[in-house]
């Protein structure tokens, strides 16, 4: 059983220590030490997991040429079915770390998993 699921989060959550599990995430199956080596260059607040319409994120990542990191199409694709695929099969998918800037949530973290919620609902 992976330690990188919606439950474990709601674990680590219920006994206040969200953050660690965030950065256990990012240094294992999340991939992204670079996000979890900057997000301890200050204190951070942290709130969740909540659930929340995916209408009101942001996406930072995907074939679009206005977003921050633009990825290739059949790339992207490749992702979104793989993780499809595996929401069809029951994962309990890791929430999705998003940043509070200006009012809108950006996904920091999370960003093909997002684009598979909203594009396979």
């Amino acid at each position: 059983m992976s330690l990188f699921t919606l439950k474990s989060a709601m674990e680590f959550a219920s006994k206040k220590d969200i953050e660690t599990w965030v950065h256990l995430f990012l240094n294992g199956e999340g991939d992204n030490v670079v996000m979890s080596n900057g997000l301890k260059l200050k204190k951070r607040y942290w709130l969740g997991p909540i659930e929340i319409e995916t209408s009101f994120l942001d996406r930072v990542v995907g074939p679009e040429p206005d977003l921050e990191y633009v990825e290739d199409e059949k790339w992207w694709d490749h992702n979104i079915n793989q993780i499809s695929e595996r929401l069809n099969d029951g994962w309990d998918m890791p929430p999705l770390i998003a940043e509070n800037r200006n009012g809108s949530l950006s996904v920091r973290d999370g960003n093909h998993r997002l684009g598979a919620l909203t594009k396979y609902r």
